[in-house]
């Protein structure tokens, strides 16, 4: 009984009934058919990964940020002058100076990315009222 309404509910999802020249409520078939006949990127590379990274990866990066700047606020005692932050942020022979610049510039590029790919989408969907959403 499970197979037959998992059936009985599933769409067709192939080339050659998406094809025919039929109407149907939503519309979605014939774009899907013509995406499986020539398969082309929506989007680019670099908006993708600003997607992915606004949607996924923005809050570990900031819970990482947060907890590694806290480790060095209160580890192994709290700080009490700013010239140890420095000294705890140093690893081996690379200054602390160096790793807190390291550590802006890549939060900094990533934030960067994540709100320029922001508004380029905004600016390229803003009149978009197509039930179909590709790119």
């Amino acid at each position: 009984m499970c197979g037959v309404r998992g059936r009985a509910g599933s769409r067709p999802i192939s080339t050659r009934p998406c094809c025919a020249a039929r109407t149907t409520v939503d519309n979605w078939q014939p774009v899907l058919a013509a995406d499986y006949c020539e398969p082309v990127y929506h989007i680019s590379y670099v908006r993708a990964l600003g997607r992915r990274l606004r949607r996924n990866y923005a809050w570990i990066f900031a819970i990482q940020a947060i907890a590694y700047y806290g480790k060095i606020a209160v580890h192994p005692t709290p700080m009490a002058i700013w010239e140890h932050l420095w000294e705890r942020t140093a690893v081996g022979p690379l200054p602390g100076e160096l790793m807190v610049v390291c550590g802006a510039l890549f939060y900094g590029g990533l934030a960067a990315l994540a709100v320029i790919t922001f508004l380029l989408d905004r600016t390229k969907h803003k009149d978009r009222h197509a039930p179909v959403a590709m790119g």
